[in-house]
């Protein structure tokens, strides 16, 4: 998102040749081998701690297969849900290449990677896109503030700017009332593999007294996963399969308040789930002992 500076070159005097003008330097190229599962990823990414950021999940995902997922409407009720639904939309090819077209109009695939401007605040939260075309993945960081409008609709940004980067970003915010009859309806997505953290139940301020619902996996609480670096009453594990597929059915029903009861425990468990998408590293890796 930053404006690419000329490069004024000076003219010889007297009888002298002039010097050749140089070409500009070709910037990195930010590319790297096809990742696999998506074609495009659209997350949040700031300088905190593993823990504090370990439910975060996407903004928007486009899978090989052209679905894109993105969190679904949550209740407006309490206890919220304990894992926002997802949902997914398949697209059709037509809409896959508009996307890459815009991207490539917009300046995101000249190997460039930062988008920032040099303005973006330490520790502000940052906008990372990871974008799949023609076999190369283009990993890419900028500051989604930067929207550019004329009066209430999107302007067009001169390309490989703050602004060209953050404008791509809110059309993919809104691909519906972009791409139009290139979406599909929207359906309900189940992921095909979670991580949660095992630790305490969470408080009831409310005096709710909900009861607790039995404890869904076959390795018990004080077994599943590992116990995280320097807090060792704190376990991280992650499933996937058919345990995901049946964990699924029952986080559905879960809400913030849920905890869970498992017999070989005094006391119930509370768990902090992260459903993880494609392209997703294992949140539990920063935080378990090596």
């Amino acid at each position: 998102m930053s404006v690419l500076a000329a490069v004024l070159v000076a003219a010889g005097c007297g009888a002298a040749a002039s010097p050749s003008p140089q070409p500009s330097p070709t910037p990195p190229d930010h590319s790297t081998e096809p990742a696999t599962g998506f074609r495009l990823r659209v997350t949040t990414v700031q300088a905190l701690p593993p823990l504090a950021t370990f439910s975060w999940t996407p903004g928007v995902v486009i899978t090989d297969d052209l679905v894109a997922i993105q969190g679904g409407a949550v209740p407006l009720i309490f206890p919220g849900p304990l894992v926002t639904p997802l949902v997914g939309a398949q697209l059709t090819g037509e809409a896959w290449a508009k996307i890459v077209s815009e991207a490539e109009a917009a300046g995101l695939l000249s190997g460039k990677a930062d988008f920032t401007g040099g303005a973006l605040a330490p520790g502000a939260a940052a906008g990372r896109l990871e974008l799949v075309v023609e076999g190369r993945t283009y990993d890419l960081t900028g500051d989604p503030s930067r929207v550019a409008f004329c009066g209430e609709t999107l302007c067009r940004p001169d390309p490989g700017t703050p602004e060209a980067f953050a404008t791509f970003l809110s059309l993919l915010g809104d691909l519906p009332g972009w791409l139009g009859a290139g979406v599909g309806a929207q359906r309900p997505w189940t992921p095909s593999a979670y991580a949660f953290l095992i630790g305490p139940p969470p408080p009831d301020d409310q005096g709710l007294a909900v009861a607790p619902i039995p404890w869904p996996f076959q390795t018990g609480a004080a077994d599943i996963g590992r116990p995280l670096r320097g807090d060792p009453d704190t376990r991280c594990a992650r499933i996937e399969g058919a345990e995901a597929a049946a964990f699924a059915m029952v986080v559905a029903n879960a809400t913030a308040l849920t905890s869970w009861r498992d017999a070989a425990l005094a006391d119930p468990v509370g768990l902090t789930v992260r459903p993880l998408l494609p392209g997703d590293d294992d949140p539990c890796a920063p935080l378990v002992k090596g």
